[in-house]
């Protein structure tokens, strides 16, 4: 199994392969590409990605001029992709799109600068690195008017019955239907229901290292007061990419970065490093 560091020094080879990311899928040519981001004021789905039969390229670089953000990256599969991601936020389309198959490494906003999303391996090697810019100022969010008492009613109950498919994909027998469930349901699994958060926290003791490292991403899309006892669960894992995934969520918790810091992986500790790094210059500005 691959660590995450080699992920990065091969991620040339990892990028061009068109099975990598798991929403790319084969098609005909003569599909119609289509790309429609909608941004909205209304969470947990603020953000809403359609992309039907579209390169890659161009759905970062939509993503980019929606949003502000700049991604960086060095080679893209060439299969199209047709992918529906739904989010709070551009770091959840990101994990969405790429689906934690291409090690991805973001820093917030800052003043002065818009947020920024790596591909790891972007500078590695002969690969030439290639950064999406914004080329327009930022898009107004689009914004929607209060729903009915009927229609809202008409929403939960969609959001019932979705959370409750996933409930059942996640007892599938085949791990990445499982995988690709936890992850769902960290995203749109009713907040107050409690078989959802038992459903990803019973995913963090699975045999598989894949579906262990997706509830990662759940509990933290989640939220509550157990996160860091679940990333601390996590970053002591005996598989390096659960270890790596959980490090990569960790956005300003000293004391978990400290210890990835010297986690037996050269991958691991460099990434820790460089959110502790981080850290440290934004506390003294």
């Amino acid at each position: 199994m691959n660590t995450p560091r080699t992920l990065a020094l091969f991620a040339c080879l990892v990028l061009h392969a068109t099975g990598g990311f798991a929403a790319a899928q084969d098609v005909s040519n003569s599909s119609p590409a289509s790309i429609q981001l909608t941004l909205s004021q209304q969470a947990p789905d603020a953000i809403r990605l359609e992309a039907r039969h579209a390169p890659l390229g161009k759905i970062l670089k939509a993503i980019a001029d929606k949003t502000g953000v700049s991604i960086h990256y060095s080679v893209l599969p060439d299969a199209p992709v047709t992918a529906t991601c739904i989010g709070e936020n551009v770091s959840q389309i990101m994990d969405c799109l790429l689906a934690k198959q291409v090690g991805l490494v973001a820093h917030k906003a800052q003043k002065d600068k818009p947020a920024e999303f790596w591909l790891l391996g972007s500078s590695v090697g002969s690969c030439q690195a290639v950064t999406v810019e914004p080329t327009a100022p930022l898009a107004q969010a689009v914004v929607e008017k209060k729903p009915t008492a009927a229609e809202q009613a008409q929403v939960d109950q969609s959001m019932r019955e979705q959370s409750d498919l996933l409930l059942e994909q996640a007892k599938s027998k085949d791990p990445g239907e499982r995988a690709q469930a936890i992850y769902n349901l960290g995203l749109a699994g009713l907040k107050d229901d409690p078989s959802v958060d038992k459903a990803i926290q019973s995913a963090m003791i699975d045999k598989d290292p894949g579906i262990r490292a997706q509830a990662v991403t759940a509990i933290v899309q989640r939220g509550g007061n157990d996160v860091e006892a679940f990333l601390t669960q996590a970053i002591n894992d005996k598989d390096v990419n659960v270890r790596f995934n959980a490090v990569s969520t960790i956005n300003d918790d000293v004391n978990l970065l400290q210890q990835a810091s010297k986690d037996n992986d050269k991958g691991i500790r460099e990434l820790a490093s460089a959110k502790l790094a981080e850290l440290n210059a934004r506390q003294k500005q």
